[in-house]
C-alpha cells in the first residue's frame, strides 16, 4: 500500500482481521478531522470504538438493537429524541431532547432504552450523513422531577454512553445545552448522575429558561426554518418531529442488526504498543540536582585579580555546584 493512502486503509489494514466494507472506510476517515489531525490519537479512538462494539463493549446500549422492542417503543413517547435536518452556519449538527416528554411527567423512564435508541438515531444520521461536524446537544429538562432523577439516572448507563462520546464515536459532542432548568434545583446532582459533572465547565452550559436556540448557541446561527415550534421555528412540533423518527427506526431495523452482527463478529489484529520516551529535561534535572562538576572556570588572564593570584599562571579548577534552579561556585 502506498504512503499517500488514507487513514481509513491504513487503519483497516493494521487494525481489522477482515476487509472493510465501504461505508466503514468512510467513517473510519471521520476519526482524524474528530482528533483535530492527531492520527496517533484517532488510531486509538477508532480501536475504542470497535471494541465498544464488539464482546465485552457496551453490550447493554450496543446489542440486541430491535427498535420494535416494547422498551425502546416506550422510550420513543416518553422521551423525544429530535436531530435537526439543517446544520448550523458553522456546520454543526444540531439535537434536541425533551426530557420527559409532557406526557410521561407521571412514567417511570428507562435510561437502558433512551440511550439505546440514541445510539440507533446516532448510527441512522452517520449512515446517511457520513460528514465531518461537531455534534451539540439542547436537553430540555422543564418537565423533569426530582423522582425522575432519583430512578432515572440509577446504574451506569448514562456514564457509558457519555465516555462513549468522549472517546470512542467517530463524531463528537462539543456542547452540551441543559435548558429550562428553572425548577429543577438539583442540577448538580443531575450532571453527577449523568457522568457530565467532570465536564461541566468545557462542554455543559446551563441555562435557566432559555426557549431561544440562537440565544444560547452564541457566535453561531442555526436557520430559523429547522427549528421546531416550540422553540420559535417552523420545522413542526417536536411530537411530530420525533414520531419521524420513530418510523426511520423501524424502518432501519434490518440494516441495524445486520451492523450489530457485523461489529461483534470483527476480531481487532494485536494493538502494537510502543513505549514513551520520557522527559529529557525532567530526567536531566533529576540527574544533575547534587552533581558536583569539576571544570575549568577560567584562563589564566582571568585570575588576574587580588583574590585569585595565588592560583597559579595556569589558571585553577574550581567545584562548580550546579542545582536545578541556580548554580555557585
Amino acid at each position: 500500500m502506498s504512503p499517500a493512502a488514507s487513514f481509513a486503509e491504513r487503519w483497516a489494514r493494521d487494525n481489522l482481521t477482515r476487509d472493510p466494507t465501504p461505508d466503514e472506510l468512510e467513517v473510519l476517515g471521520l476519526f482524524p478531522i474528530t482528533c483535530d489531525g492527531d492520527e496517533i490519537e484517532a488510531s486509538k479512538r477508532a480501536r475504542r470504538y470497535y471494541k465498544a462494539r464488539g464482546p465485552g463493549g457496551l453490550t447493554e446500549l450496543w446489542h440486541k438493537r430491535h427498535p420494535d422492542d416494547e422498551d425502546i417503543l416506550s422510550s420513543c413517547q416518553d422521551v423525544y429524541i429530535v436531530p435537526l435536518r439543517a446544520r448550523s452556519m458553522s456546520g454543526r449538527r444540531v439535537t434536541l431532547i425533551r426530557l420527559p416528554a409532557p406526557t410521561a411527567l407521571d412514567r417511570t423512564l428507562s435510561p437502558k432504552a433512551l440511550l439505546a435508541r440514541w445510539l440507533m438515531i446516532l448510527d441512522i444520521r452517520l449512515r446517511e450523513d457520513p460528514t465531518p461536524g461537531d455534534e451539540v446537544v439542547f436537553i430540555d429538562v422543564g418537565d423533569l422531577q426530582p423522582a425522575h432523577i432519583k430512578n432515572h439516572f440509577r446504574g451506569n448507563y448514562w456514564k457509558d454512553f457519555v465516555w462513549c462520546m468522549k472517546t470512542a464515536y467517530p463524531l463528537r459532542i462539543t456542547e452540551v445545552h441543559v435548558i429550562n432548568t428553572q425548577r429543577l434545583k438539583t442540577i448538580s446532582l443531575l450532571l453527577l448522575h449523568i457522568g457530565l459533572y467532570p465536564w461541566r465547565r468545557k462542554v455543559v452550559r446551563i441555562h435557566t429558561n432559555t426557549e431561544d436556540i440562537n440565544q444560547a448557541m452564541g457566535l453561531d446561527y442555526f436557520p430559523i426554518e429547522g427549528l421546531p415550534y416550540e422553540y420559535g421555528g417552523r420545522a413542526g412540533a417536536m411530537k411530530d418531529l420525533n414520531d419521524e423518527w420513530t418510523k426511520k427506526l423501524l424502518s432501519n431495523a434490518k440494516w441495524l442488526q445486520t451492523e450489530e452482527r457485523k461489529f461483534y463478529d470483527t476480531d481487532l489484529r494485536p494493538e502494537v504498543r510502543t513505549r514513551k520516551n520520557k522527559n529529557a529535561m525532567r530526567t536531566l534535572r533529576s540527574n544533575i540536582g547534587s552533581y558536583d562538576m569539576i571544570t575549568r572556570a577560567h584562563s589564566c588572564r582571568s585570575l588576574h585579580t587580588r583574590d585569585d593570584l595565588d592560583e597559579g599562571l595556569y589558571g585553577a579548577y574550581r567545584t562548580l555546584k550546579v542545582k536545578p534552579d541556580k548554580f555557585y561556585v
